[in-house]
């Protein structure tokens, strides 16, 4: 059985989340109301998860997850207000070593808490299952840093596009892929994470911030030229609808979950793979369940490349596993290594 430990200065929301996680077969062992609280009780008590809130006393979510992390790595997974403050603190609980979040109402409003009971279970389950390891030492550091020097002398094909998925544990990872990418090689990005609407304007900002790439939330009817990026708005699926004049264009489509989840990066792969003639790689990143495996079936389909994340470095080894497990990929790549295949993918490709 997955052992929790709660942490919400909401005696509501203890109980609140106490009370769903039991009844969905989640022992949990110790609830804190306080940040200093969380740590004491993550270190006695060795949950296999705690759920953490932004906002406590003592110290905040931020602070006892890089105290938790220093001391005793646990999976974690933020508990976070739809506020635009804590839009912007929970990324950076990510990067301090949260696997993942999930929002919850303002306030003390159980009552709309208990409508997410069976995605809350499934995600704490899922971050119960996470990697977390103290050589990770990408947290806190700036990531652009990192960025391949290309030589004058690369060829690139024309018109290069990239479409990259990711689900639980996915941001951190997409923001250093993204980072990573040189601007010289003039892609068209397309990114799917499994974000709620409310964070995934933040977070198109903050991959904007930290690249070399113009990066935006999509819109409908957005076009998308090479060394811009668009990332899919929560609540929506991202579809290609047309290739004009090297740029593509795409909508905002709010039809059926696909995975029980919209965006789907399923929907954005494949219709990429209907509308563009060559030069597309398609990449599946960490994240629980089974979406992205048709995308990358389509791609390489096409004609295109294929690359998914290695099981070591993905924080939650489940669509990347269900990927390679259906498609030929081309690359199966350690986390560090994921934008080199991608710039080695698209490299000599003939235009």
């Amino acid at each position: 059985m997955v052992r929790a430990v709660i942490a919400d200065d909401s005696a509501v929301m203890r109980e609140t989340l106490g009370k769903i996680l039991s009844d969905g077969g989640i022992e949990v062992v110790a609830r804190a109301k306080d940040g200093i609280e969380a740590v004491e009780l993550i270190a006695d008590c060795e949950p296999d998860i705690a759920t953490i809130d932004i906002q406590m006393p003592g110290l905040t979510g931020h602070e006892v997850i890089e105290r938790v992390m220093a001391e005793n790595p646990t999976p974690m997974l933020v508990i976070s207000s739809q506020t635009t403050r804590n839009a912007d603190a929970t990324f950076e609980a990510l990067e301090a070593g949260a696997v993942d979040f999930i929002a919850k109402p303002s306030g003390d409003n159980s009552v709309d808490i208990w409508t997410q009971q069976d995605k809350i279970v499934d995600r704490v389950r899922a971050v119960a299952g996470a990697t977390v390891d103290t050589r990770d030492d990408d947290r806190g550091r700036t990531i652009r840093s990192a960025t391949p020097t290309v030589d004058a002398t690369d060829e690139f094909p024309s018109d290069p596009t990239l479409v990259i998925g990711a689900s639980t544990g996915g941001p951190r990872v997409v923001e250093r892929v993204l980072s990573e990418l040189p601007h010289r090689a003039g892609l068209r990005i397309l990114v799917v994470q499994h974000m709620a609407d409310h964070y995934t304007k933040r977070f198109a900002k903050r991959l904007d911030e930290r690249t070399d790439y113009e990066i935006r939330e999509a819109t409908d009817g957005d076009t998308v030229g090479p060394g811009e990026g668009i990332l899919a708005k929560g609540g929506y699926h991202l579809e290609v609808t047309d290739v004009t004049g090297g740029r593509l264009t795409v909508a905002n489509d709010d039809g059926p979950k696909r995975h029980n989840v919209r965006p789907a990066i399923d929907v954005t792969m494949e219709t990429a793979a209907t509308h563009v003639t060559g030069n597309l790689v398609g990449v599946v990143m960490t994240g629980m369940g089974a979406d992205g495996a048709a995308g990358l079936e389509s791609i390489a389909d096409a004609g295109g490349k294929t690359i998914v994340q290695d099981e070591e470095s993905s924080r939650v080894y489940g669509m990347p596993k269900v990927a390679a497990e259906r498609v030929d990929v081309d690359m199966v790549l350690p986390e560090d290594r994921i934008a080199e295949g991608i710039t080695n993918a698209f490299r000599g490709w003939s235009s």
